[in-house]
């Protein structure tokens, strides 16, 4: 087995589009690029690491950077697993409620 990191191909539904512009429209690219970026390497390369929502879905969640900063939650699925063709299917992302954060 290769030590290579392995980068999927991310695909991301309407919903996810739409909620990502959404969030950007509320915090800038300046704000949420860095966070969001991590995330998306994280899924990329590594999507089995994260913590399964139901049996097909995944949920990956951003570390608390400051008070300005959101923690952002992203779902996902994968996708044709196991062969050449294996990708992450980005179904939802939204900003973690203050309530959760603490948690």
């Amino acid at each position: 087995m290769s030590d290579r990191l392995r980068y999927r191909t991310l695909v991301e539904t309407d919903e996810y589009t739409a909620q990502r512009d959404a969030i950007l429209a509320k915090y800038s690219e300046d704000v949420i690029g860095g966070p969001l970026n991590g995330l998306l390497w994280g899924i990329a390369t590594n999507p089995d690491q994260y913590d399964r929502a139901t049996a097909n879905i995944y949920q990956a969640v951003s570390r608390v950077f400051g008070l300005t900063i959101p923690v952002l939650r992203i779902f996902f699925g994968i996708e044709n697993r196991g062969t050449d063709n294996e990708h992450v299917l980005l179904l939802w992302i939204e900003e973690v409620e203050e309530i959760l954060r603490s948690l």
